[in-house]
This record gives structure tokens, C-alpha cells and sequence, in this order.
């Protein structure tokens, strides 16, 4: 019986060590996981910048459609930046008509309204509201908001292939 007991007790010592073993392996993997992403720098894996018009309540899809000339109106910019590094943007708004066109690659050749300059972290946003008004009458005029980008290598700002674009009535007062 003394034998028996011997075997048993050992048994249960060598289970022991080996739940020991196991649950210090299972605690050093989540060590490792949770130290290398604290340490390390975060990576974005897509990169990519945003830009949005909002309307003058600050939402989208309440945006003025008919305007008089020389009437004031406010809308609002949004810039984000996925980039992974500070990015300097410019924001052109341009007014054209259906005709002008505009792309990813190029963008509208026409009269720029108002320029806006906005520096941005990685990850930041921001929210700028922008007073405009249009001088000329017009059916179907073409506001458009492009996003242009600051090369340090040739100190130029770049067309940064985002734009939106809001169609607008704009008459005469009467």
C-alpha cells in the first residue's frame, strides 16, 4: 500500500509541474503579444486621406441648392488623415458648370473660390466651417472642393486625387 501511495503522490507531482509548465508558456505567448503591441509602432495598414463637405448644420445632405447671388452660406470641411505620418493639406473650392470635368487623376480647370491649409497628424481629423458666396447667376454651377497635398521633395502641393462636388441654382436678387 506504502508503494501505491509513492506512485500516486508522484504522479500528481508530475502532473503539477506539467499544468505549471503549460500555464507559464500560455502566460509568456500573451506577454509577448500584449509588450510587442504596446512597444511597437502602430502601422496603417491602408493608407489614405479624407475629405468631406458637410452642410451648414454640420450634416451631410442638408446643403443649400438655390442661392441668390452675393448671398453668404456657410458649409463645413472635413479632413482625416490615414497616412501614417503628418500630412499638410490645401483644400481648393472651385466653381464651375457640367461641363468643367474633374477626376482622380486631374483636377477641374476652373476659377478657384477660396483656398483653406490644414495640418494634420496621423489619425487626426478636423472640421472647418467656410463662408462662401457666388458672384454669378447660374443654373447648375459647379462647386467642388479638391484635396491637394504638400510634396516635401519638390515644395510644391500636389493633387491628392479626392474632390466633392455640390451642384447648385444661383439667380439674381430680384
Amino acid at each position: 500500500m506504502d508503494q501505491l501511495e509513492e506512485t500516486v503522490e508522484g504522479e500528481v507531482a508530475v502532473i503539477d509541474e506539467e499544468v505549471t509548465a503549460v500555464m507559464l508558456a500560455v502566460i509568456t505567448v500573451i506577454a509577448v503579444i500584449v509588450g510587442v503591441g504596446t512597444f511597437l509602432p502602430s502601422r496603417t495598414s491602408e493608407r489614405f486621406s479624407e475629405l468631406g463637405v458637410l452642410g451648414p448644420n454640420m450634416k451631410i445632405g442638408d446643403y443649400p441648392r438655390e442661392l441668390v447671388t452675393g448671398e453668404n452660406f456657410t458649409l463645413y470641411i472635413y479632413i482625416g488623415n490615414h497616412e501614417g505620418h503628418v500630412m499638410y493639406y490645401r483644400v481648393l473650392i472651385k466653381l464651375g458648370n457640367k461641363t468643367d470635368s474633374i477626376s482622380e487623376d486631374e483636377p477641374m480647370n476652373a476659377e478657384v473660390l477660396l483656398s483653406r491649409d490644414f495640418i494634420l497628424k496621423s489619425g487626426g481629423n478636423y472640421t472647418k466651417p467656410v463662408t462662401l458666396s457666388i458672384d454669378k447667376p447660374g443654373i447648375n454651377q459647379r462647386l467642388v472642393f479638391e484635396l491637394w497635398a504638400y510634396e516635401p521633395e519638390s515644395r510644391m502641393f500636389k493633387y491628392h486625387s479626392r474632390w466633392c462636388q455640390l451642384w447648385l441654382n444661383v439667380t439674381a436678387p430680384a
